[in-house]
C-alpha cells in the first residue's frame, strides 16, 4: 500500500476511534443493574448515545448512535447470557461509525463487536474480488483490509500514531499466507473465474482479521503458524459458503 493510502485509511480510522458512545442502562429492577454491571454501563441517561431499558426480562435499545431500535428479551442475567446474547444483539443495532468507539469504551463489547467488523470487510472484499476487472480489486481490497486492521487495534484500545499503524499492520500483513489459500481456494471452487477470486478475498479478509483480534487479545503475541493454518481452513470453509450464496443470488 502506498503511503498516500495508507495516510488516508490511517486517518479515517483515527476519526473513527474518536466518536463517542456512552452507553447508558436503565430501570429500577435488580436486573437492571445487574445488566450494567457486567457491561460497565453507566445508569443515568445522560450523554448516553446508547440506551438499554430494562422492564422485566425485555430490554429495548435507543439513542442517536442506534439504527435498529428493537427489543430482546433475556431470561437470565450471566455473564454467558451477556455475552452470547446480548452482546451481538446490541452490536448489531448499531449505526456502523459507533462500533469501534463502544467496543474502545467497553470491553465485553471488543470481540463481537471486531467480528462485526471483519465480516463486513469480508463481504466487501469478496464483491471487489469477484467483478471482472483485472487488477482492480488489490487497492481496493488492501485498503479495506488496512482500515479492518487498525478499526480492531482502535477497538482494543491502542492508540495509533502512523508510526505504530505501519508497523502493525506490517506484522499482521506476514502471517496473511495467501499462497496457502489460494491453493484450498481452487481445491474447493474447482470452476475457477470469479467465484475462486471471491472465495479468496472473503478468506483471506476473515483470517487476517481474526488472526488481529486474537494477536490484540493476547497482548500483541503473534499467532503460530499451526493456529494460523486452522484459522485459514475455517475462513476458506466459510468463504465458500458465502459465495455459494451469491451464486444463487
Amino acid at each position: 500500500m502506498g503511503l498516500r493510502n495508507l495516510y488516508k485509511v490511517f486517518r479515517e480510522t483515527r476519526n473513527a476511534a474518536r466518536e463517542q458512545a456512552t452507553l447508558a442502562v436503565t430501570g429500577d429492577s435488580p436486573r437492571a443493574s445487574e445488566v450494567a454491571t457486567l457491561l460497565g454501563a453507566q445508569r443515568g441517561v445522560r450523554g448516553a448515545e446508547i440506551v438499554l431499558s430494562v422492564s422485566g426480562d425485555r430490554l429495548t435499545i435507543s439513542g442517536k448512535a442506534v439504527e435498529d431500535a428493537g427489543e430482546i428479551t433475556l431470561s437470565a442475567v450471566t455473564e454467558d447470557a451477556v455475552e452470547h446474547h446480548l452482546v451481538p444483539w446490541v452490536v448489531g443495532a448499531l449505526d456502523e461509525d459507533y462500533l469501534v468507539a463502544l467496543a474502545k469504551g467497553y470491553p465485553p463489547f471488543r470481540r463481537a463487536v471486531c467480528e462485526e467488523i471483519v465480516r463486513n470487510n469480508a463481504r466487501q472484499n469478496a464483491v471487489v474480488g469477484a467483478l471482472p476487472i483485472p487488477g482492480a480489486d488489490m487497492p481496493v481490497m488492501t485498503a479495506n483490509q488496512a482500515r479492518m486492521v487498525l478499526n480492531i487495534a482502535a477497538a482494543y484500545g491502542e492508540e495509533l500514531s502512523m508510526e505504530r499503524a505501519k508497523e502493525l499492520l506490517g506484522v499482521l500483513a506476514a502471517g496473511f499466507g495467501l499462497r496457502a489459500l489460494s491453493r484450498q481456494a481452487v481445491k474447493l471452487v474447482p470452476v475457477g473465474g470469479w467465484a475462486a477470486a471471491a472465495v479468496i478475498a472473503y478468506a483471506g479478509t476473515l483470517a487476517m482479521g481474526r488472526s488481529t483480534i486474537l494477536y490484540f487479545e493476547r497482548g500483541g503475541q503473534k499467532v503460530g503458524e499451526k493456529e494460523m493454518e486452522g484459522i485459514r481452513n475455517r475462513a476458506t470453509q466459510e468463504a465458500k459458503a458465502f459465495v455459494s450464496r451469491m451464486r444463487r443470488k
